[in-house]
Order: structure tokens, then C-alpha cells, then sequence
């Protein structure tokens, strides 16, 4: 039994065989009836990525009444080798995802030339490819509707994409909330500019009346917003640093306030460094989460 079982441990498990693989491998097995294959497949379970993009900032940088919704995920493409087993075929098996390894087909020729995806938007005889999605609401994973409470947000790797879309909502935010201060300086007679305003002086979008009241209502209260801190790592800083370059643009607008970054494989070092290890071994910086968290009452979102 314990011969059998670490077989199907480095077979099976390590090698990450499937039925179908086993039926290929193995001839003999194939007068397998239907009914019986379809009982051994498990099921195909759905693949859930966060959204790093926000709707809001899409419908202020319309033209025109109607606007188009970019959604936007991040994925990480699924593409290993399993160990070497001597005297076992067909061992050290290259194994891709399912859902990332289509992705990466869709998303190839959009990469690899940057003009692809141009030639096909004009283009009315070419057709795009479509991907099935579903929507799956959260009713935790969420910004809090206060904007005033301070925020430390933990995503490394690819867990970093709901974070951007947390962060450029922050940013469509204040951006209502200037637009919304200027226009009121305008209406009590305040106004310290020129006699005439430019459209980009009120850069609200047409029909966003319940922006408008949010943010006149919140201005009216003197809030003020809180802070975030962002904790992302990786192994790289210049191979997987996702972000980086939207992520420092955060930072220097003043939307992040504090961007920690960890990288475990940086430079040839032997000691490793992961986000905890900031929080743990840098001092200023576990001062700091401890006096958002116990004094601020920041929210946390790993």
C-alpha cells in the first residue's frame, strides 16, 4: 500500500498527470466507457481575478455623454516544469495553466506588435477576439465609503491588481472633490482666477450630478482624506515589479502616501526579503502600521 501510494504520489501528483494523460500513456485503459471517463474528469472550477481599474476614472476622461468601460485584470501566465524522475517517462513535464495559458494566446499578438491592436480597431473585417466573463460582487473587498479612513493595502505579486484599481479610484475621488472646490469659489465670488473658466478648470463629466453632490457634501464637512500605505513584493525589481511605473506616479501625486517595496531574489543576496520582513525588521516602518492600525483605525487589506 505505501509502495502504491508514493507511485501515485510521484506519477500521479508530482507530474500532475490528468485522466487523459493516464489514457494516452496507457492504451490499454481506453475501453474506458463514456459514462466512466465523464465520472473520472472533475470539474473545470471558475478562475476569479480582481479588477485593477475603476469606472469612475473612465467616465470623467469621456467626451461625450456615453463613455466606454475599460476593465482591466492582471495575470500571472502558469508555465512550469515538473521534477525529473530517473527511469520514469515522460517526467519533467512543461505544464500551463488553463485559464492564463489562454490568455496569454489573446493577449500574444497585442504584445508582441504594437501596432496590432490598431490595425484591428480599424479594421472592420477582422475579428477581435472575446473572452467569457462573469462579474462575482464582493461585499468586503472594498473601499471604505468614508474617505477620511487611513488605508494600508498588502498585495504582492499579481495580488497587487485590485490595489491599482482601489488607487485610481482615490484618484478619480479627488479629482471631483478639486472640481467640486473650484466651482464653488466660483459661485460665493472667491475666485482669484481670470473672469473666464476653461473646461479643464471644472473637469467633471456630463451627467455626473450624484459625483457632484458626493463630493460637495464631503467638502462641505471639512474631511480631510486619509492615508494609504501600499506593501507590494516580488522577486525581481526588474523583472515582476508590477506597476512600478503607475505606482510611483501614485507617490509622487500624493494619492500613496507610503510605497514599501520588497524584493526576494534582488542582487544575489542570500537573506530574502519579503513584505513582513519591512514590517517586522524596519522599525520606522512597524511603528508606522501599528500607529495607522491602533491609533487611526486604518483598514486592512491583504
Amino acid at each position: 500500500k505505501e509502495g502504491c501510494t508514493n507511485l501515485y504520489q510521484k506519477y500521479v501528483e508530482e507530474q500532475y498527470r490528468t485522466v487523459v494523460d493516464v489514457l494516452r500513456e496507457f492504451p490499454s485503459s481506453q475501453s474506458i466507457t463514456l459514462e466512466g471517463l465523464l465520472g473520472c474528469l472533475p470539474s473545470i472550477p471558475p478562475r476569479y481575478y480582481s479588477v485593477c481599474s475603476s469606472p469612475l476614472l473612465d467616465r470623467q476622461s469621456a467626451t461625450n455623454e456615453t463613455y466606454n468601460f475599460h476593465l482591466k485584470v492582471a495575470f500571472s501566465v502558469v508555465d512550469y516544469l515538473t521534477p525529473s524522475i530517473p527511469d520514469v517517462a515522460n517526467s519533467h513535464r512543461r505544464i500551463g495553466g488553463l485559464a492564463t495559458r489562454r490568455l496569454e494566446c489573446v493577449c500574444s499578438p497585442y504584445l508582441c506588435n504594437p501596432h496590432h491592436a490598431a490595425a484591428n480597431a480599424s479594421s472592420t473585417s477582422l475579428k477581435l477576439p472575446t473572452i467569457h466573463i462573469f462579474p462575482k460582487p464582493t461585499h468586503e473587498f472594498r473601499l471604505p465609503p468614508n474617505m477620511s479612513t487611513p488605508l494600508i493595502l498588502i498585495g504582492p505579486g499579481t495580488g497587487i491588481a485590485p490595489f491599482i484599481g482601489f488607487l485610481s479610484h482615490r484618484q478619480a475621488q479627488l479629482a471631483l472633490l478639486e472640481s467640486t472646490e473650484a466651482a464653488e469659489m466660483v459661485s460665493e465670488g472667491t475666485w482669484r482666477g481670470g473672469y473666464e473658466l476653461d473646461r479643464e478648470d471644472l473637469a467633471l463629466s456630463k451627467g455626473d450630478t450624484r459625483g457632484l453632490n458626493l463630493a460637495a457634501d464631503y467638502m462641505s464637512k471639512n474631511h480631510h482624506t486619509g492615508d494609504i500605505d501600499l506593501f507590494f513584493g516580488c522577486r525581481h525589481s526588474d523583472h515582476d515589479y508590477l506597476y512600478k511605473k503607475e505606482l510611483e506616479e501614485f507617490k509622487s501625486r500624493g494619492i500613496l502616501t507610503n510605497l514599501y517595496v520588497a524584493f526576494s531574489r534582488d542582487g544575489g543576496k542570500q537573506e530574502k526579503t519579503y513584505v513582513q520582513t519591512l514590517m517586522q525588521n524596519d522599525v520606522q516602518c512597524g511603528k508606522r502600521v501599528v500607529l495607522m492600525i491602533m491609533e487611526k483605525s486604518a483598514s486592512v487589506y491583504v
